[in-house]
């Protein structure tokens, strides 16, 4: 999946607050700080635009509005604004973020600015403390109505919101997260039952999954659907935040579970998982209000690595919460305490050993291992004294998350052996999708070779 040169006036720019992922940590041996999991639009797609606070709030909804408290986020290509005819228009999302301290939803009205939706009350269309949001491309949107324990459902049309319902009254107990997967099946995590309800597209119950012993105060949510059009792996999972933030659980859509992981199995007991998100290739992303984070795990909720810290600056957290992912292309929003980030998913890895660091005639080759944190296409180089070319090792060949191994046998191009001396392992990595052709990362170790 490669994507297009795009817009610069991409929707995203227009609503003016966005997104944040950012900053894969890097090895434990690197001295600068230089995340690139995920990175920063190029300038003629975003013009230079990739957060915003209050300031621009204020600026498109008037001087009166502020962030107060925000909570979650979705993304979504809404059909009723999608010119079939092109390309061009696809990666013009429609986002919604939930101002929960306000009552509010604001959302960008297509190309021309911001709008807001609700305020504090418990009527049609009001909401008391809202935390969850979800939306599909036919403009339906779910948001999880915390202290009015029900799930209100708002129709966007001609990029305007108007109520429509709620469900769950009376069957829900402070729901705090809700997710819909591609059959626009919608999942609902009954916080203080324990539990997640599952609704189909019309909001009858089909069923829940659950209890104690299974979820403890459930909270964030992800799920998918099999057949996604933009999901690599094509299989059903519904991923839940639980036992007070501290553990993830992956199940299947008929709420067996599959596999779990606390914040303790990646030495960070105090991690704080919120909101969740997922990627193109099933990846899930988890926000840390604690720890200024967002912790990636792969498909099998293996660990990956965490990436951000607490600041203000450029690639840095505060408190970041509500997360969401537009899994065509990559693009990245995430919520902060008065601020949201836009990103791109990115690259990043490194070579974690060459063995052995010296070749000769007893030890003829050096195993490469390259650790990656998403998959990449690589392009890797041994490279002499002078930094010419020795050997091409590989070339635009697509490699998987997680420890890859590579052997150089000693030999250059041609078949002959390498000269006595010091090599260089050049390990150039580019994206797969989203920010492929406009961003790649290159890593580098030492290899000598002897008599």
């Amino acid at each position: 999946m490669k994507i297009k040169n795009q817009k610069s006036e991409i929707k995203i720019i227009c609503l003016g607050s966005f997104l944040v992922f950012a900053m894969l940590a890097a090895p434990v041996f690197a001295q600068e700080y230089q995340p690139s999991l995920l990175v920063y639009p190029p300038f003629g797609h975003s013009m230079g635009f990739h957060k915003a606070g209050t300031f621009y709030l204020k600026l498109l909804l008037g001087w009166g509005s502020r962030f107060e408290d925000p909570q979650g986020i979705a993304c979504v290509r809404l059909n009723e604004t999608d010119d079939p005819s092109t390309k061009d228009d696809d990666d013009d999302v429609t986002v919604y973020m939930v101002n929960s301290g306000r009552n509010q939803i604001i959302y960008n009205q297509g190309l021309s600015g911001l709008k807001s939706f609700g305020r504090m009350g418990s009527g049609p269309g009001q909401f008391h403390t809202p935390r969850g949001i979800a939306a599909t491309p036919e403009g339906q949107v779910y948001v999880a109505d915390l202290n009015n324990n029900r799930v209100a459902v708002l129709q966007n049309r001609k990029e305007t919101l108007k109520f429509v319902r709620n469900i769950g009254e009376g069957i829900l107990l402070h729901p705090q997260g809700c997710a819909v997967d591609n059959r626009g099946q919608l999942y609902v995590t009954d916080t203080g039952h324990n539990r997640v309800v599952v609704y189909d597209s019309l909001g009858n119950q089909n069923f829940s999954f659950g209890g104690e012993g299974v979820l403890d105060e459930p909270f964030g949510i992800a799920a998918q659907g099999f057949g996604d059009r933009w999901t690599f792996f094509k299989e059903t999972a519904v991923i839940v935040a639980d036992s007070i933030c501290a553990r993830i659980q992956k199940f299947d859509q008929q709420g067996r579970l599959v596999a779990r992981i606390a914040n303790t199995d990646i030495g960070l007991p105090g991690a704080y998982f919120s909101y969740l998100a997922l990627d193109y290739f099933g990846n899930l992303y988890a926000t840390d209000m604690i720890n200024h984070q967002v912790h990636k795990f792969d498909r099998n909720l293996k660990y990956v690595a965490s990436f951000g810290r607490k600041g203000l600056e450029e690639m840095e957290f505060e408190s970041p919460r509500g997360i969401a992912i537009w899994k065509r292309f990559g693009q990245v929003f995430v919520m902060e305490r008065e601020s949201a980030q836009y990103y791109w998913i990115g690259i990043d890895g490194y070579i974690k050993q060459v063995s052995p660091p010296v070749i000769d005639s007893l030890h003829p080759g050096a195993t490469i291992v390259l650790q990656l944190y998403e998959p990449a296409d690589l392009n890797i180089q041994v490279l002499d004294s002078l930094n010419q070319p020795v050997r091409q090792l590989l070339n635009e060949f697509r490699e998987k998350l997680g420890e890859n191994f590579l052997i150089w046998d000693g030999e250059d191009d041609k078949g002959r052996q390498a000269p006595v001396g010091e090599y260089t392992i050049s390990v150039t990595m580019a994206p797969t999708y989203s920010a492929k052709g406009y961003f790649t990362k290159t890593v580098t170790a030492k290899v000598r070779k002897a008599e």
